[in-house]
């Protein structure tokens, strides 16, 4: 497997970008950077053009402080906006010339990997998600439960219609499903012991609940160019580098909302790799955790940043967590350019 990857950076430890989805969004996640960081303003501005009527919609209702048109679990909201977020922070880490070994992306977080990647354009990949989105908010309510658990563990407490939508780590399974199903589900854990936590999604994600609304979206990939990766991606639903085939498959993105995330064992296949630094660009810091907590990651001697914080905080926490990674990167020697403070943010 590891013969898939190409070298990393010539200094430090070779870069991983880890690039989180549902779940890990919180209300004006990225904001604090928004006019701070150049690169990453740039960047979240071609996405919102690139989503036309929606994008201008979308960063007024990212930026507002008062009540937003959408909460920020909608997922015609949330969605949308992690992919941009996920996106312009890993293009800012590419533009400081940092190379990553490889792009790993937790649902729609694989998105965002695919344009970093060169799989896909910008342009293509903000209308995939703007449709999907919409498409998504139709299919029938439900959620995700987060369980301290194996997989195995929790098979006896599944109720019909409720399935293991992802396996995070050995004792980090999510389960997926509708509404009544689902609580029914996590009635039974609780009374059997088991820590359970619901998951920040009004959407039944990674469930075949979700296989209708997907299946209208193939048409919607099909019409976006697709080529193989100028960087390796392993995608959290294979566990395995993304190849050619899939890569320029229609149905391998449009069926990713609907089908078991594997993060666990893409994650061990990323580590195996050896002495890393592992960079979370995204909202949040759950992928940082898994890390931490993944069995192979203190054997590997890698290190982890996050480029935000674990949850809101204030604009000013945002840039102090992003300064702390920086000095990281300095640390391993990788030489950061100074910011160019020639483009302003988008008015509106």
């Amino acid at each position: 497997m590891q013969a898939a990857f190409r070298a990393g950076g010539e200094k430090g430890r070779q870069v991983v970008l880890l690039l989180p989805g549902q779940g890990s969004q919180y209300a004006q996640m990225g904001t604090g950077l928004y006019g701070h960081e150049p690169r990453f303003s740039r960047s979240m501005d071609e996405v919102f053009a690139a989503m036309g009527a929606a994008g201008i919609r979308l960063r007024a209702d990212w930026m507002t402080t008062g009540k937003p048109l959408l909460g920020i679990d909608d997922v015609r909201r949330s969605q949308p906006l992690l992919f941009a977020i996920d996106y312009a922070l890993g293009r800012m880490v590419l533009d400081w010339g940092v190379t990553p070994v490889t792009l790993l992306g937790h649902s729609v977080g694989e998105l965002s990997a695919a344009v970093l990647a060169g799989i896909m354009p910008l342009a293509g990949a903000a209308q995939i998600i703007v449709a999907r989105a919409e498409r998504l908010a139709h299919a029938p309510v439900g959620g995700m439960l987060a369980v301290a658990a194996a997989p195995e563990a929790v098979g006896p407490f599944l109720a019909p219609g409720v399935v293991i939508g992802a396996v995070n780590g050995p004792a980090q399974t999510v389960l997926a499903g509708l509404d009544e199903p689902l609580l029914a589900a996590e009635r039974w854990l609780r009374d059997a012991g088991f820590a359970c936590r619901r998951a920040r999604s009004r959407t039944p994600f990674h469930s075949p609940v979700l296989d209708d609304a997907v299946r209208d979206t193939v048409g919607d990939v099909a019409a976006v160019p697709l080529r193989v990766p100028r960087i390796p991606v392993v995608s959290g639903y294979t566990a395995e580098p993304i190849r050619p085939e899939q890569a320029t498959s229609p149905l391998f993105w449009a069926a990713q909302p609907s089908r078991t995330v594997h993060f666990a064992d893409a994650l061990s296949l990323v580590l195996g790799l050896g002495n890393l630094l592992l960079i979370e660009a995204g909202p949040g810091q759950g992928l940082s955790a898994l890390a931490l907590r993944h069995p192979e990651f203190a054997r590997s001697g890698s290190r982890v940043v996050a480029l935000l914080p674990d949850r809101q905080r204030s604009q000013e926490a945002e840039r102090r967590r992003l300064a702390d990674a920086m000095a990281a990167l300095d640390a391993e020697g990788y030489r950061i350019p100074a910011p160019s403070h020639d483009v302003t943010p988008a008015a509106g």
